[in-house]
C-alpha cells in the first residue's frame, strides 16, 4: 500500500530521515510564512492547518508537530517577553502599549533605521506581561541584551525586564517554580474607608507582609484601587478569599483577595472570572 501524502503547506514527520534537502526547503517555506504573516501581516492561506475535531458548534484543531516547531521556532528568535514591575502592574494596558511605541520612536529617529522603520506587534498577555515582535531581529538582540530598562511611565518611573519569548506551557512550567519561592496577594476594588486598616487586616488573616506595593487605580472603576502585598511564602495555607469589615456606623465592607492562581481573565485583564464568562467583550486585549 502507497503511504498517504503529507497535507498541502505541512511537514511529513519522516521526512527528515528520508530526504533531508526537501525537509530543509519545505522547512524554509514554513519559515517565510510565518515571517510574512507577522511582519507583513499576510496570513497563510496554505500551510498545513492540522486535524480538525468537530464537537457541535465548536471545533478542536490539533497542530501537526512539525509546522507548529516551525512557527515556534521563529517566534523565539524574534519576540520579546517584556515585563512591567512593581506598580507598573496594574497601569492601563494603553500606557504598557505607549510604552513600547516609545521604544521604537528612538529606534525611528535613529541613524540605523531612519523613518522607514515599521512598528512591530504588541500583545499584552497579562496585567505585567506584554510580548512584543519587533521588525527587525537587531532590536530583538539590543532588546535581549540589554535584559532592564527604567522607563517614564503615567508620572512614575517603572522597570522593565526583556526576557526571550516563552510559549505559554513554558510559562506555566516556569510560573510553578517562581510560585514556590514567592507569594504576594492584591487585595481588589478596596473601598477609602477600609484602605487605612487593610495592612494590618492582610497581616493578622494571613500573614507577615514582607513588601507594601504603592496602591493602583483599579482602571475598570477609577474610584477603586487594587494594593498588592508579598507575604511570607510559608503562609500560603492561610490564603483568604475574602475579608469582611463592619464600621461603627454599622457598614458592612468586603474586600475581595487574589493570588497568583486566582482566576483572571486575558480578555479585561481581571481577577476572577475566565475569558469565555467576560462581560466586557469589548475590551479585548
Amino acid at each position: 500500500m502507497e503511504p498517504e501524502p503529507p497535507l498541502r503547506g505541512g511537514i511529513d514527520p519522516d521526512a527528515r530521515s528520508q530526504v533531508p534537502g526537501d525537509y530543509r526547503l519545505e522547512e524554509e517555506r514554513i519559515l517565510e510564512m510565518v515571517r510574512a504573516c507577522y511582519e507583513e501581516g499576510i496570513v497563510p492561506t496554505d500551510i498545513d492547518p492540522g486535524v480538525m475535531e468537530v464537537n457541535g458548534r465548536e471545533v478542536k484543531f490539533i497542530l501537526n508537530n512539525s509546522v507548529d516547531e516551525v512557527e515556534v521556532k521563529w517566534l523565539k528568535g524574534r519576540t520579546v517577553t517584556v515585563i512591567f514591575r512593581d506598580g507598573a502592574r496594574f497601569l492601563p494596558k494603553r500606557v504598557k502599549e505607549d510604552a513600547i511605541c516609545a521604544y521604537e520612536d528612538g529606534w525611528i529617529s535613529d541613524e540605523i533605521f531612519g523613518q522607514e522603520f515599521k512598528r512591530g506587534h504588541i500583545k499584552v498577555e497579562s496585567p505585567n506581561v506584554v510580548s512584543y515582535i519587533p521588525r527587525t531581529q537587531e532590536v530583538t538582540n539590543w532588546m535581549l541584551a540589554k535584559r532592564t530598562d527604567f522607563v517614564e511611565l503615567a508620572g512614575g518611573t517603572y522597570r522593565t525586564d526583556f526576557k526571550p519569548w516563552m510559549t505559554r506551557a513554558e510559562v506555566s512550567d516556569w510560573r510553578k517554580t517562581v510560585d514556590e519561592d514567592t507569594f504576594w496577594v492584591v487585595a481588589m476594588g478596596l473601598p477609602l474607608d477600609e484602605m487605612v486598616f487593610i495592612h494590618v487586616h492582610v497581616e493578622r488573616a494571613i500573614g507577615k507582609i514582607l513588601k507594601c506595593h504603592l496602591p493602583e487605580a483599579d482602571e475598570t472603576d477609577p474610584k477603586l484601587v487594587n494594593l498588592r502585598f508579598d507575604i511570607d511564602p510559608a503562609k500560603r495555607d492561610c490564603m483568604k478569599d475574602k475579608i469582611w469589615v463592619q464600621t461603627h456606623q454599622g457598614d458592612t465592607l468586603d474586600v475581595r483577595l487574589a493570588k497568583a492562581d486566582t482566576e483572571w481573565c486575558r480578555r479585561c485583564c481581571n481577577f476572577f472570572h475566565a475569558e469565555d464568562t467576560c462581560r466586557r467583550p469589548g475590551r479585548r486585549t
